[in-house]
């Protein structure tokens, strides 16, 4: 009796699976790529409006993903592009539909000389999309950068990691609330003036947990290391657009290696630091935008940089 009870099911299993075969073989020849490639335009400018995006070319890959090709991000009436992602590619997650019954996609971004990779799927209410991602080693100083970096007036360099999860909302957008931690390494940041004599500030890591709800961003358990010098801060961004003009809100501390006052070069200036140290540390804050943000440390006096530049000068 077990032994018939079986076979029924095993059959219409069988079938299941020659139907899927059939249809993804019609799919794969008869792939309707420009309707795809309409419909995924619209719905990106629908998700993310402030921008304008094109994809250069669509199709099917092995085993049943969909690759949307050279797609250039645009702000609105510019017709140079912004950014351009290299390709991505989206998949049926079955594993995660047989464990939970809901369906999700799988993605894989590629760009910036790495990729992000990662999961999106429908909220619990049906009324927007969640998402999981992680980052893999992005090149920051990568040329399909310089447009976007142009308005900060510096360069910077590193490769950026990290992983993220988020939702969309229908009012404020597909990066409504986000939370994530990111990591940058064996970079630097040029400086616009001078700070502690330092032109660039190059590092070994710089890391922080990051938080967004609505258009304030949340910098927590932020880290650096250098050579020269750590740091510890924490403290927010208020977004704006264009992003440049957000407004910084930071404080901190930054703890002088040995390295960091020999370079000083004057031991007066150095006593002058060393003077000012709270448990090895020095207190700061970071005020202004994020184009050209103010940087204070706390009992040194306003002309240190001049000293530094002056010192420098002398033979």
């Amino acid at each position: 009796m077990r032994l018939r009870q079986l076979l029924p099911s095993r059959a219409c299993f069988g079938y299941f699976l020659y139907t899927l075969v059939v249809l993804l073989l019609m799919l794969w020849l008869q792939f309707p790529a420009a309707a795809v490639k309409a419909k995924a335009e619209a719905e990106l400018n629908r998700l993310l409006p402030a921008f304008t995006w094109q994809i250069g070319s669509i199709s099917l890959t092995f085993p049943a993903d969909i690759c949307f090709r050279q797609i250039s991000i645009s702000q609105k009436k510019e017709k140079e592009p912004l950014f351009t992602v290299e390709s991505l590619n989206l998949r049926p997650d079955l594993a995660g539909w047989q464990k939970t019954g809901q369906w999700s996609v799988l993605y894989y971004l590629r760009l910036l000389d790495g990729n992000i990779s990662g999961k999106l799927s429908l909220t619990k209410e049906k009324t927007g999309l969640q998402y999981s991602g992680e980052i893999n080693k992005l090149r920051l100083d990568n040329p399909g950068l310089k447009k976007l970096l142009a308005g900060y007036d510096r360069k910077v360099s590193g490769t950026l990691s990290g992983s993220f999860i988020g939702r969309q909302d229908k009012q404020q957008g597909l990066f409504a609330v986000m939370e994530g931690n990111l990591t940058v390494r064996n970079g630097a940041i040029s400086l616009q003036e001078p700070v502690l004599g330092m032109e660039e500030l190059a590092f070994e890591t710089i890391s922080s947990k990051l938080s967004k709800q609505a258009n304030l961003l949340h910098l927590q358990n932020g880290k650096l290391a250098s050579k020269l010098l750590a740091a510890e801060f924490s403290g927010s961004l208020r977004l704006r657009e264009p992003v440049f003009l957000s407004s910084v809100n930071v404080q901190g501390a930054f703890i002088p290696r040995p390295e960091f006052l020999a370079s000083l070069g004057n031991p007066m200036l150095v006593n002058m630091l060393k003077r000012q140290l709270q448990q090895d540390k020095m207190p700061f804050s970071v005020s202004g935008t994020l184009k050209e943000p103010g940087i204070h440390f706390k009992g040194l006096p306003s002309n240190f940089n001049s000293l530094l530049r002056d010192k420098a000068k002398k033979p």
